[in-house]
């Protein structure tokens, strides 16, 4: 990763830091025989050079250690001075360390060094050559200004990229959060499409094995009812894999049958052709619902008469589907054991609760009496707004 002051104008990588170092020793180096007032020759010096060779080595360490390095080359500019070896190099290198010192530190204390170090070094100037040459102030300044505005330029930039890589994760979350919501979804569908055929054929395994030697016609409608029971599972779980493969909604061909209520009399078949005797009762006008809240009802009703028959007794069951102004309540009721607590309190009801709530529905289940088990499903149909009549009014 690049450091803080490795960026600038944008980049993520600037010049090699030994390259910044040889040029800013090259032009201290260079300046310092230039003459003073800019009417004469350039002084070839030995001592100019000497003084310059140090301002350049305490530059060296002006990215570590800005403020000290400022302050050491405003120290040699003033000892320049009583040894007759002040030079426009000596200068340079107050400004070129304001311009370091005024991209690293926050904007006022940078203001003050830049402004303090401006004024010394002018100072030096008016005692080295008894005038006050503003140049020298303007330059600093300019310096530090040019720093500070590298400075906010790095700052803009760190901004923008901490914010691309929040965005970043921010969308890595939503895509795993959609990747959970959509394996919760296929467990509930693989749930809702086998559980019932295994329990079935476990069921029935059962029966087969206890009857195979003593009443072998009951355990050949056993196998014969395990063979059609996995002959609908393997059916249902391609159905499946081929929804996976293609994620279009399943009634989105032609000819292909809508998943809802439309399929309770099918469901219906199924449960009594493996012995579950089913009633259904249907109060208030029966209407097309909502594509969502039609497929959350068949589910729970699916899942009731699957505990029904795994865990009732009697092998029934009784469906209430109650049409309501705004709602659809579904009750499903079945005989159970005096002993038992809890009928499938597993994953299917969990999963049944989860749908019924993502249409903005309420689940309840529990004893409904001293023998009998109860599931209440209260989903809501909101009644769609009736189309404005043709011409906008009525006429008087």
């Amino acid at each position: 990763m690049p450091r803080n002051d490795d960026v600038q104008l944008g980049h993520t990588h600037r010049i090699p830091r030994w390259a910044g170092h040889a040029a800013a020793s090259v032009a201290v180096l260079l300046t310092s025989p230039l003459p003073l007032d800019g009417y004469r020759m350039p002084v070839w010096h030995t001592g100019f050079f000497a003084v310059a060779l140090v301002a350049a080595a305490l530059l060296l360490l002006r990215r570590r250690r800005p403020v000290l390095t400022l302050a050491a080359t405003v120290a040699l500019v003033w000892l320049s001075v009583p040894l007759g070896l002040f030079n426009p190099g000596v200068v340079l290198a107050v400004a070129i360390a304001t311009f370091t010192a005024s991209g690293a530190l926050p904007r006022w204390r940078a203001l003050w060094l830049a402004l303090g170090a401006g004024v010394l070094v002018s100072g030096a100037g008016v005692v080295a050559i008894s005038r006050g040459p503003m140049q020298f102030l303007l330059l600093v300044l300019l310096f530090g200004a040019l720093g500070d505005m590298i400075r906010v330029q790095r700052e803009q930039f760190t901004a923008v990229t901490e914010r691309a890589e929040r965005a970043e994760a921010t969308r890595e979350a939503l895509a795993n959060q959609r990747v959970a919501e959509d394996r919760l979804a296929i467990a509930r569908d693989l749930h809702d499409a086998v559980a019932h055929q295994i329990a079935v054929i476990n069921l029935h395994a059962g029966v087969a094995g206890s009857a195979l030697r003593e009443r072998p016609d009951d355990a050949e409608h056993s196998l014969a009812v395990i063979r059609q029971a996995s002959r609908t599972v393997l059916t249902q779980i391609g159905d499946l894999l081929a929804t996976l493969r293609d994620p279009a909604p399943p009634d989105a061909g032609p000819g292909a049958s809508p998943v809802g209520l439309a399929q309770l009399d099918e469901i219906l078949r199924q449960f009594r052709g493996h012995g579950l005797d089913v009633t259904v009762r249907r109060l208030g006008e029966a209407r097309e619902l909502p594509a969502a809240v039609d497929v959350v009802a068949l589910r729970v009703i699916q899942e009731a008469l699957t505990n029904a028959h795994k865990h009732g007794v009697e092998h029934r069951a009784h469906v209430v589907l109650e049409y309501l102004p705004d709602r659809l309540h579904v009750t499903v009721v079945n005989p159970v054991p005096a002993r038992v607590t809890a009928a499938a309190a597993g994953h299917g009801l969990v999963g049944a609760r989860e749908r019924v709530e993502a249409v903005r529905g309420t689940l309840t289940h529990g004893r409904a009496g001293v023998g009998s088990w109860a599931l209440d499903a209260d989903l809501p149909t909101p009644v769609p707004a009736p189309a404005p009549a043709p011409g906008g009014g009525s006429c008087s």
